[in-house]
């Protein structure tokens, strides 16, 4: 989970852009929205497919009534790594999105859309100890990288998400709310500017805290906003708004609806620590929703392992899963609810150790995907339903 999204796209080269007639995509659309949001990333099969077939993979999708795809944009990992280890940052960069402009326009030929996760690692010359990684990295020049991201990706894309797990160590060092309101808040206003209709989404927590590791979701929400343990504000530092706060509410050990122990953790169980917290930080102004409201939850991580010592039985994810998806369908703060991970890892991947998959690469499909599949047609009348109409959108703009 933590360095695996960030990590997949280094031996990558410039694909050939696939483009749909142009028009000005539905921005705003997830924030409009009244029924749940199914969802699911899996770059490693959609953004450059090496061990299974896309389409095939669209298939499932479709069979699982997923309309949206969250794909990680490795700030580091789309530049050729030679450039990514410099000490010195490069005067002009090869930037590699075109597997990105690809899966774009092969995802609105399926009527799914993307959001976008601009995150780390930071290039060697953008981080704080010289060397590609999470380490201190520079706000300024993530903020240009946002900036181009988002002004590329302009029109395709509708909704973007800054940075993954900045409470977690090896996503972000130190995992700093201090750090990352910096980062945000920079990469906000040039993602505004460059998309002014597309939703942005702040936080994608990680839900708990482990010592050493990770900072307690709530706790680093706290430092984010500049308040204390009694929501009042303690120093002066700017005010932050989003469209969402995006959150990984994974328990790999327990059922859904465990009520894991911590005030400051969040995990699907004890969602409501989260919302509470999301509340308070309204009435303090420190944080909140564009446009005013409750701050809506995107749930963008969550599933069960289904090899390796974390491995549950199949009974218990078959049963685990489903439940996931009622808890989160009956809570009217969820937006949006996705699966981490369509497709095993086969052992030879560097990180197949993280099997939170649904079907195995010969196409077997494991037990919890038709116990899932099955709740989706119990309940598409009270989620968004794929139509499979394409969606059309503007050609990518060129990189500078």
């Amino acid at each position: 989970m933590r360095s695996f999204r960030s990590r997949l796209l280094l031996m990558t080269t410039l694909a050939t852009l696939v483009v749909l007639p142009a028009c000005q995509g539905d921005g705003g659309e997830a924030s409009a929205a009244k029924k749940m949001e199914l969802a699911l990333q899996d770059d490693a099969v959609f953004v450059n497919p090496t061990y299974f077939d896309r389409q095939r993979a669209f298939d499932h999708l479709r069979a699982l009534g997923i309309t949206r795809l969250r794909v990680s944009l490795g700030w580091a990992n789309v530049m050729p790594q030679t450039q990514a280890r410099k000490k010195k940052q490069p005067k002009d960069i090869g930037w590699l999105f075109g597997l990105y402009d690809n899966l774009i326009d092969a995802a609105a030929s399926q009527g799914v859309r993307v959001h976008l996760n601009i995150n780390g690692p930071a290039p060697a010359w953008a981080a704080g100890n010289k060397r590609k990684g999470p380490v201190r990295p520079s706000v300024s020049k993530f903020a240009q990288f946002a900036k181009l991201a988002a002004t590329h990706f302009a029109g395709r894309v509708d909704r973007y998400s800054v940075w993954n797990e900045p409470n977690w160590k090896s996503w972000l060092n130190p995992p700093s709310g201090h750090l990352y309101r910096s980062l945000y808040v920079k990469a906000y206003a040039q993602i505004r500017k460059a998309d002014p209709d597309a939703d942005i989404l702040i936080g994608e927590t990680s839900p708990y805290a482990r010592a050493g590791l990770s900072v307690a979701p709530i706790a680093f929400l706290r430092q984010l906003a500049c308040v204390n343990k009694k929501y009042k504000r303690i120093r002066k530092c700017p005010k932050v708004q989003a469209d969402g706060y995006a959150h990984h509410p994974y328990d790999f050990a327990h059922a859904p609806n465990y009520k894991r122990p911590g005030k400051d953790n969040a995990t699907l169980g004890t969602l409501s620590n989260l919302t509470r917290a999301l509340d308070r930080l309204k009435k303090s102004g420190g944080l909140r929703k564009r446009g005013g409201g409750k701050m809506p939850l995107y749930l963008t991580e969550y599933g069960y392992f289904a090899t390796g010592h974390r491995a549950l039985s199949a009974k218990k994810r078959s049963k685990y899963l489903p439940q996931a998806y009622g808890i989160a369908l009956k809570n009217p703060r969820v937006k949006s609810f996705l699966q981490y991970l369509l497709i095993a890892p086969p052992k030879r991947f560097e990180f197949s150790f993280f099997n939170t998959a649904l079907v195995t690469t010969r196409n077997k499909t494991y037990p919890q995907y038709r116990s899932l599949k099955r709740w989706y047609q119990r309940n598409r009348g009270k989620v968004k339903r794929p139509t499979g109409d394409p969606i059309s959108l503007p050609a990518a703009r060129a990189v500078p």
